[in-house]
């Protein structure tokens, strides 16, 4: 009989007519319940909470145009179809996620996993899903950071950004603060040094405390309920030095939002325009993708929220691997740019904050771990991984020629990176 982890279990409950093991989210919610849906995030104080898995936000994360404005990321050209060359050992493959050892099978039928996607060589070997449907666009959250660190890179490998050069040099709003002391690779790597981080604040309270300083700047630009006076540059002008740059990894969307407003310095085009032209529009995606803008300053939040379908997902990703010789702009990103992120980053800053904590739990093999433009892993054998919010990842092998992406409605700790790092050392054999 399956085992379901008690997550998925009160979630599931909760789902309108959840009579099936895996209900499909689109199609389980009546008119009436989405309306409650709706009505329960315009309430004071609930806006914060499509961040955390509840029934509510598990409707929200693969519909997230009808809660916030958004800009498109168009696609153009002939769909790129994916074959199919299944590999049945991909599920059995096994790891050990809180104490408990599960073959993957075994953990897709326990966990609050919507979507997991396997792309090897160009070829879809292994697929799963569960609660959301192949045409449904999901929430990335973070994972849509790299949007913008990849964009940052491609920047500084044509030579269009000076990674050693302060902050305040591309954004002069921020000229005269402690901006003036910050480089933009301290920035891209999230180990700036500075206060108002996301998790290693001395409360770990800053995504739900309004007295914390990030906190007052979601506010400034919309994302969550408040009242601010100040533009979000001027917020982030306001923090101030607590550990000497390039020290510590510390995860902080204050850093991507950053670099989201370097790279429209430098191009003169909005970032959702920019992933457009330079990825979207390249890879045969299958649906044009969406990201929610600010209902403050209009600003695409890169940080939070892309949004496409898994498959899409995972073209993104062969962009950086051989395989998207096989797309149709029969080019991948230069080898220059994923070199750039790959050799970025210092392995001795990676433990002393949060994220890299837990990511050195999840991938309990690897000793040496690093992160760089905006990357949350990046692996001795050059492997990259992205996480975000609530359990969504995309994870990949430019030399292993893989992507294996994954969307989930859990509380984040479902590990699925675990079983991606399992499915590379398997290609690795």
């Amino acid at each position: 009989m399956k085992t379901t982890h008690k997550c998925t279990a009160a979630l599931l409950a909760a789902l309108p007519m959840a009579g099936a093991a895996n209900p499909i989210v689109n199609e389980s919610f009546t008119p009436a319940e989405i309306y409650r849906v709706h009505d329960f995030f315009q309430h004071e104080g609930n806006r914060v909470k499509i961040q955390f898995p509840d029934v509510e936000s598990i409707y929200a994360w693969q519909n997230m145009s009808r809660f916030f404005p958004t800009a498109q990321i168009t696609r153009d050209g002939q769909v790129h179809v994916l074959p199919y060359a299944l590999d049945e050992n991909i599920g059995q493959l096994t790891a050990t996620v809180h104490g408990e050892t599960k073959t993957l099978d075994e953990h897709l039928n326990s966990y609050p996993v919507d979507g997991f996607l396997v792309i090897k060589n160009g070829n879809i070997v292994f697929e799963r899903y569960n609660t959301m449907r192949k045409t449904d666009k999901h929430n990335w959250f973070s994972n849509g950071k790299i949007t913008s660190g990849l964009e940052l890179a491609r920047l500084v490998a044509e030579g269009k950004v000076d990674p050693h050069k302060p902050v305040s040099d591309y954004l002069p709003q921020l000229k005269d603060t402690v901006w003036d002391t910050v480089s933009v690779l301290e920035t891209a790597n999230t180990a700036t040094g500075l206060n108002a981080t996301e998790h290693d604040e001395p409360n770990h309270d800053s995504r739900t405390n309004p007295e914390q300083p990030w906190f007052k700047w979601a506010v400034s630009i919309g994302l969550f309920e408040g009242q601010s006076e100040q533009t979000p540059l001027q917020t982030i002008s306001e923090m101030h030095r607590r550990f000497p740059g390039g020290e510590r990894f510390e995860y902080n969307s204050i850093n991507t939002f950053i670099v989201s407003r370097i790279v429209e310095s430098a191009t003169h085009m909005p970032m959702n325009e920019t992933v457009a032209q330079n990825m979207w529009q390249q890879m045969g995606a299958n649906n044009d993708a969406f990201v929610a803008v600010s209902p403050t300053g209009g600003y695409p939040l890169h940080f939070f929220s892309m949004n496409s379908t898994l498959e899409d997902m995972a073209k993104y990703g062969m962009m950086l691997t051989p395989s998207a010789s096989q797309l149709p702009a029969g080019k991948k990103i230069d080898n220059k740019v994923i070199e750039l992120i790959q050799h970025s980053g210092n392995p001795e800053a990676y433990s002393k904050g949060f994220a890299g904590q837990k990511f050195m739990h999840s991938f309990y093999d690897d000793k040496v771990l690093k992160n760089a433009y905006q990357f949350d892993a990046i692996f001795e054998d050059g492997d990259l991984f992205k996480s975000g919010v609530g359990g969504q990842g995309l994870y990949i092998s430019p030399s292993k020629d893989l992507v294996v992406a994954f969307f989930s409605s859990s509380d984040g700790q479902n590990q699925e990176e675990t079983y991606a790092r399992k499915i590379a050392q398997y290609f690795a054999q």
